[in-house]
């Protein structure tokens, strides 16, 4: 998912974009899906958080968000901001636990065939929405199916489609709903099909897109749904009672969710602050308990108890618009590849345990067999090489005829806007024209679904672990391929690995892949590996950030 620039976002050896977090992302750059590395400021007052005194009676923290709160309707969201909201106060069939694997949330359990392709879930006795109502097997179905009806379809539609038998045609407008292998013979049963074996598939089922919705309280609300925390019902262990998309939200612990006795903190309220020597101070001052940390604010708290860092499952990379003549010279993109020095953004920029990519797909992502995909792979980004950039940019721009100013697209926080100025003055030693243009992280969404932009920061944190939710963001057909990259062969080596069950057949098919996109054709330019380092008061305990699929999971921390 698109990530919080981180994602991001949602981007990643591991820890937790999105990213979805692509620019989440939505990890820097959305899986997070998607993920940006900080959100806007200006909030009202909050009560000072965690540092008052531990225990799960009545104790609430102040955290920083970090971005925006783009869109909370899981049909449609695709930012790691607001999908960590909603895995809060929602929860799906399956949950990723403290270790990221999936167990049983909404479901007690699941039966799968030996082929790997029919599962059949059951759910919990007494399940109830925030509203009273039952939750069903019926409230999964429709809402999975509204993810995949091209009339109310997001850009997620994808991640059921490309698992579950029947989807892609109605998905596509060439079948019916009936068509799609989803049943619900009683109110307690769901049956699946699958289109090929897919071990990674359960874990799937915890993220948003699979999230359950109410029909009769969808269509009450309208179009109003999703727009304020009355216009939403929950199921998950924390209740949304407020939230302002660019001044926060605030989630108090669901006392109906079937494991409630195991979430500890009673209330998060969740500010959003975008500079990093403001959060630092507020945290500082005890007016938040809970910061992501960059730059030299990392390096001031080494050795402290409060400073946590883990690995996300996320990259960030430049993308290219392919409509603009300069960008289908190959050796244009290549300059630009080997035009800047990663490793310099990475640890005396960012400085938050990142670290240079080495290709599009992260580390810490599963490969063939004990291997990560990365092991596997090596690197398909050629070194820093200023000398050999500036020799490829002016053969490039020969061979094109002109020289134009580049815009590159960046998000507003204050470190984007330092590793913007970076690249920006790395490409010009080559003879590159470049102008930077920032915005904050949903307009800067924006621009790029609606493909408005020239070279583009973009981020993503994986949806699950496995390459695949890099590497088909670059399909021609996908809605995340902005930049309008094509490739015949590539197209082919993703749908091929989509459907065939030979598990080292299916690998071998991803690893072409990256290096037909990265090495070859040099379609985009990877620079970050994500790390993240955080500010945490020391009275919470049993931090969560997921590497993928899920951010900060408030429902596991402690206060003591």
């Amino acid at each position: 998912m698109r990530t919080k620039k981180v994602v991001l976002g949602r981007g990643e050896t591991p820890g937790a974009i999105r990213i979805s977090r692509r620019d989440f992302l939505k990890i820097g750059g959305t899986g997070l899906a998607g993920a940006a590395l900080l959100g806007a400021a200006g909030c009202g007052v909050f009560e000072q958080g965690g540092q008052q005194g531990g225990g799960g009676d009545g104790e609430s923290i102040v955290i920083n968000l970090e971005q925006n709160i783009a869109d909370m309707n899981s049909t449609s969201t695709t930012d790691s901001v607001s999908s960590e909201l909603l895995l809060n106060v929602m929860s799906g069939l399956y949950r990723l636990d403290e270790n990221t694997k999936p167990v049983p949330d909404m479901a007690e359990g699941v039966d799968i065939s030996e082929d790997g392709l029919n599962y059949t879930f059951t759910l919990r006795d007494g399940l109830k929405w925030s509203n009273g109502d039952q939750i069903t097997s019926h409230d999964f179905k429709y809402a999975w199916l509204r993810a995949l009806d091209p009339k109310t379809a997001g850009q997620y539609a994808y991640i059921i489609y490309t698992y579950v038998k029947g989807a892609t045609e109605f998905s596509s407008g060439k079948g019916s709903a009936d068509d799609v292998a989803i049943e619900t013979p009683d109110d307690k049963t769901l049956k699946v099909t699958l289109v090929a074996p897919s071990p990674f598939w359960l874990g799937l089922t915890s993220f948003f897109t699979y999230l359950p919705q109410n029909q009769k309280f969808v269509e009450d609300q309208g179009e109003q749904y999703a727009q304020n925390a009355d216009a939403l019902i929950y199921n998950g262990p924390y209740l949304l009672t407020e939230f302002n998309p660019t001044n926060g939200a605030t989630v108090v612990k669901n006392e109906n969710y079937w494991n409630a006795d195991n979430v500890d903190i009673s209330k998060v309220e969740g500010r959003i602050v975008k500079d990093v020597d403001t959060a630092a101070n507020l945290y500082e001052s005890g007016e938040i308990d809970e910061t992501v940390l960059q730059s030299e604010y990392v390096s001031d708290y080494k050795g402290k108890p409060e400073l946590i860092q883990i690995r996300q499952f996320a990259s960030r990379y430049l993308v290219f618009n392919y409509e603009l003549p300069i960008f289908q010279n190959k050796d244009i993109r290549r300059a630009i590849q080997m035009g800047f020095n990663r490793a310099a953004i990475n640890y005396k920029i960012i400085n938050d345990g990142s670290g240079p990519a080495t290709g599009v797909v992260p580390w810490g992502i599963a490969g063939p067999g004990d291997q990560t995909f990365r092991e596997a792979e090596g690197p398909t980004m050629p070194e820093y090489d200023a000398a050999q950039a500036n020799e490829l940019f002016q053969k490039g721009i020969e061979a094109v005829g002109e020289n134009p100013e580049i815009e590159l697209l960046f998000e507003d926080d204050s470190v984007s806007r330092d590793v913007a100025t970076f690249i920006q003055s790395e490409l010009e030693k080559m003879g590159a024209k470049i102008s930077v243009n920032v915005q904050p992280f949903d307009r800067k969404l924006q621009l790029e679904d609606d493909a408005e932009f020239q070279l583009s920061d973009q981020s993503w944190i994986a949806d699950y672990d496995d390459p695949m939710t890099f590497l088909d963001l670059f399909q021609s057909s996908s809605s995340f391929n902005t930049q309008k990259y094509k490739n015949e062969r590539y197209d082919q080596l993703i749908s091929n690995a989509q459907s065939e069950a030979d598990v080292g057949k299916r690998m071998d098919m991803l690893l072409e892949a990256e290096r037909l996109l990265v090495e070859e054709d040099a379609a985009v330019a990877p620079w970050r590996f994500y790390g993240r380092s955080y500010l945490v008061r020391p009275s919470i305990t049993n931090f969560v950030d997921q590497p993928y699929g899920g951010g900060k999971d408030y429902s596991y921390w402690k206060l003591t």
